[in-house]
């Protein structure tokens, strides 16, 4: 069978969906032109700087397997010319020790193996594998395939940036939602409060509002009490400055009554002494001029 033309080549990645139909587009082409030439792409992760992933076209399907495998494990030279990516690096005689680290084969029929940086916005973003076998005449494989495999890099750039474009749609999308979400909670939250508050100002408020309103007479009904309070406070204060006047005025009554009950009890004293005086045989008229006196002088105190 004839080689598929460039143009044919181009249509046919110019339509694929994703990166493994452009490699099974790609590795059709190399066994159309030897059929023991193997191509394989491995995914390169920037943020570890490490190959991550390895896709391997086969005839029941793409073939893939997580691996990690750093670039340090190159040569210089090799990692040089990946980072430039603009044709093959030829790892020459130490090919079946790169093909057994990368898992792409190690039989002696593997032949040589290239390494093709694919790049991305200048950025390296994969590497292609091409194991081409050894020719003694005519054009290397890796020469014959050189326009289709730039063809690959070109339709491998275009999915990586329409895969970060969907990318970037998604995120925005959800970016979005989101802000939609919290706006709608936010006009929610804030037509809850703008409702409660018209009902309290109708006395129809529910929840919050309505222990609020409870809290408000409550308080004015503290209020009323207090100042009912504050009032027989005052009645009462009233009671008992009236009650410690009159008790002034009978502590002063007891006083005068208590030194008037002295007073009658000195006369009542005299008196019995001048009688003991009298019995013990004094002048009787004597006697009952000094009783006369004691009587009189109480009468003088009395109206004093």
């Amino acid at each position: 069978m004839a080689p598929r033309t460039l143009a044919a080549l181009s249509t046919v990645l110019s339509s694929v969906a994703n990166v493994a139909e452009a490699l099974n587009a790609l590795a059709q082409d190399i066994s159309e032109h030897d059929r023991n030439g193997h191509v394989a792409l491995f995914v390169y992760d920037a943020k570890r700087e490490l190959l991550s992933e390895r896709l391997v076209p086969a005839h029941e399907g793409m073939r893939t397997a997580q691996i990690e495998v750093a670039l340090d494990h190159l040569p210089t030279a090799i990692r040089r010319s990946l980072m430039a990516g603009r044709q093959f690096a030829d790892l020459g005689g130490e090919s079946g020790d790169y093909q057994k680290l990368l898992g792409v084969g190690a039989n002696p029929e593997a032949g040589v193996l290239l390494l093709r940086g694919l790049l991305v916005d200048g950025e390296l973003s994969g590497v292609l594998s091409l194991s081409e076998p050894k020719t003694r005449f005519g054009h290397r494989l890796s020469e014959k395939v050189a326009p289709a495999v730039d063809l690959f890099a070109l339709a491998f750039a275009r999915l990586a940036e329409r895969r970060a474009r969907e990318e970037a749609v998604r995120a925005l999308e959800d970016l979005t939602r989101s802000l939609n979400d919290e706006h709608a909670r936010a006009v929610a939250e804030l037509q809850h409060k703008l409702s409660e508050a018209q009902a309290a100002l109708n006395g129809k408020g529910t929840g919050d509002t309505i222990r609020v309103t409870q809290l408000k007479r409550a308080i004015e009904v503290a209020a009323v009490e207090a100042r009912a309070t504050a009032q027989r406070l005052s009645a009462v204060e009233d009671q008992v400055r009236v009650a410690v006047t009159k008790l002034e005025k009978a502590h002063v009554q007891l006083h005068a009554q208590g030194e008037a009950l002295q007073t009658q009890s000195n006369i009542i004293y005299r008196v019995e002494q001048t009688l003991r005086e009298a019995m013990a045989g004094h002048d009787s008229r004597k006697v009952i001029e000094e009783v006369l006196q004691i009587v009189a002088s109480r009468e003088q105190a009395s109206s004093l």
